[in-house]
C-alpha cells in the first residue's frame, strides 16, 4: 500500500513543465529549430498540435530532407498551413539541387506579403525561357537584411536600376544582373537609406556595359568579390562614409572614388590565384586598387595569396609602375605561409612602404583556411 501512494503521488508531482509554458515562450524555443523539426513537434502532445502553424521564423534546407521532391512539398505545405495573419520575421530558403522558378516566385511574394523582416534565398534555378526574377522583392519596405545567392543563367536574375528598400541594413548579392540606365551606368543602391553593409559576389551589368556605380551616404562596410568569369567594368565608389572594405576574388574591375573617402579605417585584401600564380592581368588590376586605397586606408591587411602577386611587381629590375603611396597607412598586415622567403617578404614590404616612412608591418602566420588551393 505505501508502495503504492507513493507511486500515486510520483504520478501527481510529474507534470510536463515545457508545455505548461505560455505560447509566446514555446514559440521562441522553435525558433532556434528548422521549420521540419518545429513542424514535428506536434507529435508531443494536443498542447504542441497547433503551434507551428504561428512561427514568425522559417529555416527552409533541402539539406533536412531526403530529396528535393519532398523539400519541395513540405515548402509549400508549410507556406499553405501557417496562419495567414502572423507576420513572418524571418525567411532562410536553401536549396543544394535545382529550384522551379514557379516555387522561388510563390516563396518571394509570400514572404513581400508577410512583411519578411530578414530573407536569405540560395539557390539554384532551372532555366525556363521568359522567366525573370520576381522584382517585388526589391520593393519590399519590411526588409532590413536580404541575401540573394542564385546560380542561374545571369539575366534571368535582373537586379532593377533603382532598389526601393527603405529599411534595408545589411544586403547581399550574388550571381545577379544590375540593371542599367540609358547612359550605360547602374547605380541600385542610391535609394537604400539605412544600407550599412553590403556584399556584391560574381556579379554582372546588364548588356555588358561599362559602369558600377556604388553610391550610398550611409554605406560604412563594402565587401566586393570577383572572378575571371565576369566581364570586367568599373567600380565606382561615392561612399563618403566607408570605413571598412573588403576584395576578395580576382580584381578584374578598374576601381575609383569619387569622395575623399576620408573615414577609411580598413582594408583586407585576398586575392584567390586557383587560376593563375602570377597573371599579368591581375597583377595590373591589383596595383590599380593598391594606388586608389593608398591615399586613404589606415590599417591593410593582404592575404598570403596577394603576397604571392604582388612577388612579381616587387621582382629586382622590373619596372612595372610607381609603387602606391600610402599617405595614411599606420599599420600594414601580412599572412604569410611558409613557401614565401624572408627575402621575398622584404622585397614586398619595400616596395609598398617606400613612401611611407610612418607604417609599420607585422607578419600574421596564415592557416591553411587562409589559402586558395
Amino acid at each position: 500500500m505505501k508502495r503504492a501512494r507513493r507511486s500515486e503521488r510520483g504520478r501527481k508531482d510529474y507534470r510536463d513543465r515545457l508545455s505548461d509554458l505560455p505560447d509566446c515562450v514555446l514559440l521562441h524555443i522553435m525558433k532556434f529549430l528548422n521549420t521540419k523539426q518545429a513542424v514535428q513537434t506536434c507529435v508531443l502532445s494536443r498542447r504542441w498540435k497547433d503551434l507551428s502553424k504561428h512561427l514568425t521564423v522559417l529555416t527552409l534546407h533541402s539539406s533536412d530532407f531526403s530529396s528535393i521532391g519532398i523539400f519541395r512539398k513540405f515548402v509549400s505545405w508549410v507556406r499553405s498551413r501557417r496562419d495567414p495573419t502572423i507576420s513572418l520575421h524571418n525567411l532562410d530558403l536553401r536549396c543544394e539541387g535545382c529550384v522551379e522558378p514557379k516555387l522561388l516566385d510563390s516563396v518571394m511574394r509570400y514572404a513581400v506579403s508577410h512583411n519578411v523582416q530578414q530573407l536569405i534565398i540560395e539557390v539554384e534555378l532551372h532555366y525556363k525561357v521568359g522567366f525573370m526574377l520576381n522584382p517585388c522583392i526589391f520593393s519590399c519596405p519590411s526588409l532590413t537584411f536580404l541575401k540573394l545567392s542564385m546560380w542561374a543563367i545571369p539575366y534571368m536574375t535582373k537586379v532593377p536600376q533603382s532598389l526601393v528598400l527603405p529599411s534595408l541594413k545589411s544586403l547581399h548579392l550574388e550571381h545577379v544582373t544590375f540593371s542599367t540606365s540609358d547612359n550605360g551606368c547602374a547605380e541600385p543602391f542610391s535609394t537604400c537609406s539605412k544600407l550599412n553593409s553590403l556584399v556584391i559576389g560574381r556579379c554582372y551589368l546588364q548588356c555588358d556595359a561599362k559602369v558600377l556605380r556604388i553610391t550610398n551616404s550611409n554605406l560604412s562596410n563594402l565587401t566586393i568579390d570577383s572572378t575571371i568569369t565576369e566581364k570586367a567594368y568599373k567600380i565606382v565608389l561615392s561612399t563618403p562614409n566607408l570605413s571598412a572594405l573588403t576584395v576578395l576574388g580576382d580584381p578584374i574591375h578598374e576601381l575609383s572614388s569619387t569622395f575623399n573617402l576620408s573615414l577609411l579605417e580598413e582594408v583586407n585584401i585576398d586575392i584567390d590565384t586557383i587560376y593563375h600564380r602570377s597573371s599579368w592581368k591581375t597583377v595590373m588590376a591589383l596595383v590599380n586598387w593598391l594606388h586608389v586605397l593608398a591615399k586613404y586606408v589606415k590599417i591593410m591587411t593582404l592575404s598570403s595569396s596577394t603576397l604571392e602577386i604582388l612577388k612579381v611587381v616587387s621582382t629586382p629590375g622590373l619596372v612595372i609602375t610607381q609603387p602606391p603611396c600610402f599617405a595614411r597607412l599606420k599599420l600594414m598586415k601580412m599572412k604569410r605561409f611558409t613557401d614565401i622567403s624572408d627575402e621575398e617578404v622584404r622585397r614586398i614590404v619595400e616596395y609598398l612602404l617606400q613612401s611611407s616612412i610612418r607604417a609599420r608591418f607585422v607578419i600574421i602566420p596564415a592557416t591553411k583556411s587562409d589559402m586558395h588551393t
